[in-house]
């Protein structure tokens, strides 16, 4: 080990040397650096070699290089010959990234590391910057070669090395050979099909500027010789070419559009074989772009057919093509298959007929006269497409249409009107058809438009709860408009406290009992009621313990289900009200009377009174300086006994206590709820160590050793250690 580190050393005497003479580090900085590298180099020879390791001696050799460049900049020496300092550390680089990627090629993130410092390396070229850009471009196809053949199924590398030809080396051939390639072994993959379409349109556009130049389209006319090459593409054989063997796991199948291509292309060369000066009319009237197929896209379209077969069902993928497709000129044959593909396969897709009927808005700008007529032709293809198919999901996009231009429309009155008529006339004819046209996402739209319009929106709740029982945002819309009226002191129509509650209790949270949303809203109602004076302490307290007892059946419901997320959410519910029920009783005047314990509670009562001869206090509920200590108390030791308490609960319980008798017990009480987690065990044995309790601190580790699963007793070993150092 030490041989092979001293080498490594050895070959730094150069770099440090000339680093001293041009005065860039002094004496002590190179000891420093030499010092730093023999750590890093040491920790490479190790058996377990961790791609961090790597990665940390790069990110130090870079910021060093950063320091050089700064400092020959600050003494003006950019001007000055290149010497072995100037390329010696991105050579060091590079070669840590290649012991790097020997050590670990399954780290594609670390493959992709080194293709960006090399790109970086080439855009900070010195000295003589063609003969360097070179050898990085070299470089770099050799590093996109091997890190494919390692992960041949990873697109971003097919896509950066084809970037790679067309950017760099200019290669329009090479670049369209890699994805083609990529396609036959993973079909599949959007981003690939999504950027071999960009390509073949960017290859034409750059065709059209080329036959413009040469005035084969145009006006323009010269008598050069040169000839035009219909891709774009240069000599396969340069040196930066990409030159990637054959793969296992390609097959022998070439895919269809390479087949076609090839034939599209061969047609063009042909056509473009002799120099612009000695074309014919004839030729030239042949060689135009309104009778070149390849100039009309037709190669681009041939991907689009072969990517629609391979990804059929997926309408996103299609709007990213027509956007693509938007970004080039001429390109509007294309963009309206595209579209038309779209309405033939997505015919009962109400997403898919809502972008139909509105994309034509994207080609025009908000400040044009046309934008009016644009937005008119949406509303009447929305009524068009409505009219083939109504159902929910469809009017739901049709009201979100109308509301999106309602609200961006307020500096033009009269479209504004328009689109506020417009969703007035569909929401009506929505009611008219409630039982075909109605959804919860509908019924929630509707709302908020009645709402918004001054109409009977209680009443259009009232009905929804009836369609959708167990819907709980329809619940908690139409709970939350009750008790906005009620809490605002309106008039007729709006229902009592009385009959809110009992909505509450007997509907609402029987219906939706895993609704946080909708617990939290009654919790929230029954709270102010509490601070208005209107209900006692004991009747809250009763409150959050039926809440309890009704969710926990729920957890116990769910529990014998085969839904591990509906487990976990209601899970989540019953430590977050408990922890509610905690804040709310340390919130309470210091002031007030002591809570009853979950016995005497059998008796509250859980309406509202207008009466309440329970209430002995005057005080306001306001959060105090410090909390009630007694209260917190009494509330925690109703929910250990008598509902089931959660981790959490005992975390808050925790954090809001102060006396080291009762945290011992809270930290105990923790433990056995869940005796294979670690972190209740740590906070445990943290808290036993801050006390100087160590005798108990060891048997607690004890206990916890015996609980703790064994995959999991290094980490909490260490943790522990780590307590008394």
């Amino acid at each position: 080990m030490a041989e092979v580190v001293q080498y490594h050393l050895e070959q730094m005497v150069g770099e440090l040397e000339d680093l001293e003479r041009r005065d860039l580090f002094t004496k002590p900085e190179l000891k420093a650096i030499v010092k730093k590298r023999t750590k890093f180099e040491y920790a490479l020879r190790r058996r377990r070699v961790k791609c961090i390791d790597y990665l940390r001696y790069i990110e130090y050799e870079i910021n060093v290089d950063a320091l050089r460049r700064q400092r020959k900049q600050r003494k003006q020496q950019h001007s000055a010959k290149t010497t072995l300092s100037d390329f010696s550390i991105t050579q060091r680089i590079i070669a840590i990234f290649e012991r790097a990627v020997v050590r670990h090629p399954e780290d594609v993130q670390l493959w992709l590391q080194f293709v960006e410092f090399i790109k970086s390396r080439r855009r900070m070229s010195t000295g003589d910057a063609d003969e360097e850009d070179d050898g990085h471009s070299r470089l770099l196809s050799q590093v996109f070669a091997r890190a494919i053949s390692a992960h041949p199924y990873e697109s971003q590398l097919w896509i950066k090395a084809a970037a790679h030809e067309l950017e760099v080396n200019m290669n329009g051939s090479a670049a369209r050979a890699l994805l083609q390639r990529a396609l036959r072994l993973i079909s599949d993959d959007k981003e690939l099909w999504i950027e071999y379409f960009r390509l073949e349109l960017l290859l034409v556009e750059k065709i059209k500027a080329r036959r413009r130049v040469l005035g084969i389209d145009g006006e323009k006319e010269t008598g050069d010789s040169d000839e035009v090459q219909a891709t774009g593409s240069e000599d396969t054989e340069d040196a930066g070419f990409i030159d990637l063997p054959q793969l296992d796991e390609e097959g022998g199948q070439d895919l269809m559009v390479e087949k076609l291509t090839e034939k599209a292309l061969a047609q063009l060369d042909q056509k473009t074989a002799a120099s612009a000066g000695n074309l014919t009319e004839e030729q030239r009237a042949a060689m135009s772009q309104q009778t070149n197929a390849y100039l009309q896209g037709a190669v681009a379209q041939i991907v689009f057919e072969q990517a629609i077969q391979a990804i059929s069902d997926d309408l996103s993928f299609r709007q990213e093509l027509i956007a693509i497709a938007g970004q080039f000129a001429g390109a509007e044959q294309l963009r309206q298959r595209v579209l038309d593909s779209i309405g033939q396969d997505f015919v009962t897709d109400a997403d898919a007929r809502a972008y139909l009927c509105s994309v034509h808005l994207s080609t025009i700008s908000t400040e044009s006269p046309e934008l009016i007529d644009g937005l008119q032709l949406a509303v009447e293809n929305f009524k068009q497409a409505l009219s083939e198919l109504d159902t929910p999901e469809m009017w739901a996009k049709y009201v979100e249409f109308l509301s999106q231009w309602l609200d961006a429309s307020e500096s033009m009155k009269s479209l504004q009107a328009y689109f506020a008529a417009q969703r007035k006339r569909a929401v009506a004819m929505i009611s008219e058809s409630r039982d075909v046209r109605l959804n919860e996402e509908l019924v929630l739209s509707c709302a908020d438009v009645i709402e918004a319009d001054g109409g009977d929106v209680l009443s259009w709740l009232a009905d929804a709860t009836q369609r959708f029982p167990e819907s709980a945002d329809v619940w908690h819309r139409r709970m939350s408009a009750l008790v906005a009226g009620n809490h605002d002191g309106l008039a007729s129509g709006i229902a009592s406290s009385s009959r809110i509650d009992n909505l509450f209790t007997s509907q609402a949270l029987l219906q939706a009992p895993a609704s946080r949303k909708l617990w939290d809203l009654w919790f929230n109602w029954t709270e102010l009621w509490f601070s208005r004076k209107d209900v006692s302490a004991d009747k809250v307290q009763a409150r959050y313990m039926s809440a309890f007892a009704r969710v926990t059946q729920q957890r116990t419901l769910q529990a014998l289900s085969a839904d591990p997320d509906s487990l976990a959410q209601v899970q989540a519910l019953v430590a977050h009200l408990q922890t509610r029920y905690i804040d709310w009783a340390w919130k309470l005047p210091a002031s007030h009377q002591p809570l009853s314990a979950f016995g005497e509670l059998a008796h509250a009562q859980f309406r509202p009174d207008d009466d309440d001869s329970d209430m002995e206090d005057s005080e306001q509920c306001a959060e105090p300086a410090t909390g009630n200590i007694e209260a917190l108390r009494q509330a925690y030791r109703n929910v250990s006994r008598h509902a089931f308490p959660t981790p959490g609960f005992y975390r808050r319980c925790i954090e809001l206590e102060t006396d080291a008798k009762h945290l011992a017990m809270l930290h105990e009480m923790a433990c056995r709820v869940d005796e294979a987690e670690s972190e209740p065990w740590l906070a445990y044995l943290h808290f036993l160590a801050e006390s100087k309790q160590l005798s108990q601190a060891s048997d607690v580790f004890w206990r916890a050793t015996q609980t703790i699963p064994d995959a999991e007793q290094p980490a909490f070993e260490a943790a522990y250690k780590n307590m008394f150092q």
